[in-house]
C-alpha cells in the first residue's frame, strides 16, 4: 500500500512537547478512525485492560493510559471515539468544544464533527493536558452544591443494559447527596433528527476531504484506495464515499439547519440546567470481534447502539466528558457529563470534584 510520511507533527503534538510531554509510542486505532471496536484487521484488534474490546476509534490510546503506560494521551472524536473507549478501558475520556483545540495535522473523517480529544488517568492529569493544548490554565474544582443535572431519557436513556444503569444511578444519586439536583427533561424528535444528518454529513465530507488528500498526496482515486484498506468494514464505508452524490447545497443544508435544530432541540432540554448526564456505553466492553450483541432481550448492532448518544455532543460541538466507574463483573463503565458549548472550564471543574467523590 503506498504511503504518506508527516514530515511535522500537528499542532497539538507540538503544544504537548514543549510543555514537557514525552511520547511513548504511536497506539493501534480502529484503520482510519472509521469505526467503534479498534478490530484493526491490519494490526490486530485492541483488547481493553479489564478484558472484552477496548472500543473505539481510539482504543490503543485508552488501553494505554489505563493500563498505566502513559498518564495521558490524544485521541480523535468524530462520534464519540475519545469517549467510548475510554469508557470501555477505565480512563477519562474528553471531548472538547468545537475549536478549542488546534485541529491542523490531522487526517480529517469529518470537518464538521471531528476534533482532537484527550484522555487521562485521573483529572489532575486531564486539566494539564487540557490547558496545553487549549492554552489556558488549568480548571480548578468546582463545588457540586446547586448544580443542575438533567436525565433526557431519549437517545441518552434509551437501550441501557440494566446492570450497566445501576451503578450509573448510584453513582448520580452520590452527585445528589453532595448538593447537585437532578431534573428529568424531554427531548422530543432529538434522535430522528441526528439520525438524519450525522452518517450523511460524515461520508459526505469524507469524500471531499479524502478525494482531495489521496489526489494530492498519492495520486489516487477513493475507489482505488478502498480495495487497499485492510478492514472489510472500513472498505466497505470508503466504497459507500466513493459512490456518494450528496450535493455541495444539500450538505450545507445538513450543516446548518440541521445542526441548528439539534441544537436548538439540546438547548431547549437543558433549559435552566448545566449539564446533561448519562451512561456513556449503554454495555459493558463485549468480547471482541463483537459486531452485534444482545441487549434486554433484542439484537442490536453494535455502531448505532453505541454512538447514538455520543453524536449529540459531535452535532452541537458541546463537551463532553467520560468518567470511569466500577461496573459488573469488575468491568469499566463510564458516566458521562455534556455542558453547553464553550462551557468547558466549568464541566471540567465539576469533574474534578466528581472525581474526587467517586473514587
Amino acid at each position: 500500500m503506498s504511503k504518506v510520511v508527516s514530515n511535522g507533527h500537528a499542532s497539538a503534538v507540538d503544544r504537548a512537547l514543549a510543555a514537557g510531554a514525552t511520547i511513548i509510542g504511536q497506539a493501534n486505532m480502529h484503520e482510519l478512525a472509521f469505526g467503534i471496536t479498534s478490530d484493526n484487521a491490519h494490526f490486530g484488534a485492541v483488547a481493553g485492560p479489564h478484558g472484552g474490546m477496548a472500543g473505539g476509534s481510539s482504543g490503543g490510546t485508552a488501553a494505554a493510559v489505563a493500563a498505566g503506560l502513559a498518564t495521558m494521551g490524544l485521541a480523535s472524536d468524530t462520534g464519540g471515539s475519545g469517549r467510548l473507549p475510554a469508557a470501555f478501558c477505565g480512563c477519562i475520556g474528553f471531548r472538547p468544544s468545537a475549536g478549542r483545540y488546534p485541529g491542523d495535522g490531522v487526517l480529517n473523517l469529518s470537518i464538521s464533527l471531528d476534533t482532537i480529544s484527550a484522555m487521562a488517568t485521573d483529572m489532575d492529569s486531564l486539566n494539564r493536558l487540557d490547558s496545553t493544548l487549549a492554552n489556558e490554565k488549568p480548571s480548578e474544582a468546582r463545588p457540586l452544591e446547586g448544580l443542575r443535572l438533567g436525565r433526557v431519557q431519549s437517545v441518552f436513556w434509551d437501550n441501557v443494559d440494566t446492570r450497566v444503569a445501576g451503578p450509573v444511578e448510584a453513582a448520580i444519586e452520590r452527585l445528589c447527596a453532595a448538593g447537585a439536583v437532578i431534573e428529568t427533561r424531554d427531548a422530543p424528535d432529538l434522535h430522528q433528527t441526528m439520525d438524519a444528518i450525522s452518517l450523511r454529513i460524515v461520508i459526505a465530507e469524507a469524500k471531499r476531504w479524502w478525494k482531495s488528500f489521496l489526489e494530492r498526496e498519492l495520486q489516487l482515486d477513493i475507489s482505488d484506495f478502498a480495495d487497499q484498506i485492510a478492514s472489510p468494514d472500513v472498505a466497505g464505508i470508503f466504497r459507500e464515499i466513493a459512490a456518494d452524490e450528496t450535493t455541495d447545497s444539500e450538505l450545507q443544508s445538513m450543516r446548518t439547519q440541521g445542526r441548528d435544530r439539534v441544537c436548538e432541540i439540546l438547548e431547549t432540554a437543558m433549559d435552566g440546567l448545566d449539564v446533561l448526564v448519562y451512561p456513556t456505553v449503554p454495555i459493558a466492553a463485549p468480547k471482541l470481534h463483537t459486531e452485534e450483541v444482545q441487549l434486554n432481550g433484542k439484537s442490536h448492532a453494535l455502531f448505532p447502539l453505541l454512538t447514538d448518544r455520543a453524536l449529540a455532543a459531535s452535532l452541537s460541538g458541546s463537551p463532553a466528558i467520560s468518567l470511569p466507574i466500577s461496573g459488573f463483573d469488575d468491568r469499566s463503565l463510564g458516566l458521562e457529563l455534556m455542558a453547553r458549548p464553550d462551557d468547558d472550564r466549568r464541566l471540567l471543574g465539576w469533574a474534578t470534584t466528581i472525581e474526587q467523590l467517586l473514587s
